[in-house]
């Protein structure tokens, strides 16, 4: 299975970020979404499941939410904190059921990161950056995971392979 994993469009869906999810079986969007323009688009590309980002205040319900893709559970929240300073509640609030993938974005940052949970059962931190023109970061970025066949999976984190997505860099808009 291949997942397209973004974050933090802000309201903008770069062509190359569409070229790159076009044989993807679904997406995955880690909030500040920015608009339902961007749900459209990248529905129409792929079935899209998104959280609320702190940002999104146009009907995006769910600031957490627990999905199953490819056998793997897979737990999207927009700000779980970051690799050096996790959020206080990462496993009171987040990560309250059981979890093989954790993805987040907010922090513009692309990282991979293994973590485990409390009764030591191993969970692949995500971020993909982010995808759209607003923020900090100088580079637009997204990732795509590809989860091995069920009857092929270890367990492991050998049972995945990522990509990471360049997008080019954030272009600076004059109004």
């Amino acid at each position: 299975m291949k997942i397209g994993i973004l974050s933090d469009t802000h309201g903008d869906v770069p062509n190359q970020l569409l070229n790159a999810f076009e044989d993807v079986d679904c997406i995955l969007h880690a909030g500040d979404i920015g608009n339902d323009m961007v749900l459209h688009t990248l529905n129409a590309v792929a079935p899209t499941v998104a959280v609320r980002g702190n940002i999104d205040d146009f009907g995006i319900a769910d600031a957490i939410v627990h999905i199953v893709r490819g056998g793997k559970r897979i737990t999207i929240v927009h700000n779980a904190g970051d690799i050096v300073h996790p959020a206080r509640d990462l496993y009171t609030r987040v990560l309250t059921k059981p979890c093989d993938i954790l993805i987040s974005g907010h922090y513009h940052g692309w990282w991979v990161q293994n973590i485990q949970m409390p009764d030591g059962h191993p969970v692949l931190w995500l971020s993909p950056g982010a995808a759209g023109n607003s923020g900090h970061h100088s580079v637009r970025t997204a990732m795509r995971l590809t989860i091995k066949d069920e009857d092929q999976c270890t367990g492991t984190f050998d049972d995945y392979t990522l990509e990471k997505i360049n997008l080019g860099p954030r272009e600076m808009k004059s109004y």
